[in-house]
């Protein structure tokens, strides 16, 4: 028995509601496009946006642990 076995994907939902207010889009097509399903300028700009909100969180929680 072969089966494909696919792993589930949690995004910072804070992160995602900031995307949602910003441009105004639902948080599944913010996922969706995140995930690769939906193409074009947008869905890029979201990605390269959640990347950055992503990595300035990633860098208060260490700067808060080194503290």
């Amino acid at each position: 028995m072969d089966k494909s076995i696919t792993k589930k994907i949690y995004y910072n939902t804070g992160i995602l509601n900031v995307l949602q207010k910003k441009y105004g889009y639902s948080i599944d097509y913010i996922r969706k496009s995140l995930r690769g399903d939906r193409v074009g300028v947008m869905p890029d700009e979201i990605k390269k946006e959640y990347k950055a909100l992503e990595a300035a969180a990633q860098k208060a929680i260490e700067d808060k642990a080194n503290n």
